[in-house]
């Protein structure tokens, strides 16, 4: 089989999606480990896959990029609004949906992603998943990633994150911080994870600036699965990406694409995002009770997972 180059160019790709949600989340086979495996070895091949296979992995780095790109645009920098190249009012509408999301308290968000391969002849490769997301601002989150290669789930109370992977049995629990942003920044430098859909954490948040940001234009009206919205274009130095915000009160980001430009085939990274702003749930719903049969596994920091062994080394364990 021919081998497949990085979509993104040169940085390690872990995922196949933004996390969204991606920062980051869908690729490699799940195969459970066999029978025969002894406990040891079937854990640290369980391990092993909750890592190299985990659905919280870094999404690709442009997508944290765009990320930050708003929350730059959000947090007041005058780079973007400044350029000779930028819409004025473009950026202040995306300002608007930064600090919407912002303000939202609790919200159920449901993804379709798609994400391109591209082989070394140049033919693309399309990957398609979903996410569903539901979060109670500023310490609640459950989130489920599923593809034909993948399945996890995120529970996260305001003290405990569990990750847990039904098709091979296994699942990892941790100490975690008081808020989801806090909860970003632990996976992030700590883990090199990232929580599902991370975009929609980061837009708006403070500290960052815009100066990555050459332009941004609006495309105008555009229809997203039936919703009015507004489409905007956006130019980094290595990405281009567009963004489209339902119009009216509610200004939400309905669709993200983004595409890789040090790559001359241009790989793309595509989100449709649909959502409910009054979800129905309890406290139940972000703690994880382990179903019987499942074989809890350590989450290896970032530092000891670079120096594990590739999954499937142990047994079969991929």
């Amino acid at each position: 089989m021919r081998a497949a180059r990085s979509r993104w160019g040169s940085h390690k790709t872990k995922g196949r999606l933004s996390g969204h949600t991606a920062r980051g989340l869908i690729g490699g086979a799940e195969v459970p480990p066999a029978a025969a495996v002894a406990v040891r070895a079937a854990a640290a091949a369980g391990a092993s896959a909750m890592r190299e296979e985990g659905a919280m992995h870094r999404s690709a780095a442009v997508a944290i990029s765009c990320a930050l790109a708003l929350a730059g645009l959000a947090s007041g920098s005058a780079s973007a609004a400044d350029s000779k190249d930028s819409d004025a009012p473009a950026v202040a509408a995306l300002q608007k949906m930064s600090a919407y999301l912002r303000s939202l308290t609790a919200f159920h968000v449901q993804a379709v992603t798609t994400d391109e391969d591209v082989l070394e002849d140049g033919q693309k490769i399309q990957y398609s998943g979903t996410a569903d997301v539901l979060a109670r601002t500023p310490g609640h989150l459950w989130a489920e990633v599923v593809s034909d290669r993948k399945y996890r789930i995120l529970y996260y109370d305001g003290k405990t994150l569990s990750l847990y992977a039904p098709r091979v049995g296994y699942y990892a629990s941790i100490a975690a911080p008081p808020t989801i942003a806090q909860l970003a920044k632990t996976l992030d430098n700590e883990y090199d994870l990232a929580i599902p859909l991370e975009d929609l954490f980061l837009w708006g948040s403070a500290g960052w600036n815009s100066g990555g940001i050459e332009s941004v234009m609006d495309v105008g009206p555009s229809q997203v699965n039936g919703t009015t919205c507004e489409q905007y274009a956006v130019r980094q130095k290595d990405i281009d990406w567009q963004i489209w915000v339902q119009l009216g009160p509610f200004p939400l980001p309905r669709k993200i694409v983004i595409s890789n430009r040090t790559d001359e085939e241009r790989p793309e990274h595509t989100v449709v995002y649909t959502w409910d702003l009054a979800p129905s749930f309890n406290d139940a719903t972000f703690a994880f009770t382990p179903p019987p049969g499942v074989h809890r596994v350590p989450l290896a920091k970032a530092s000891l997972a670079a120096n594990a062994p590739a999954a499937g080394a142990a047994g079969n364990g991929k």
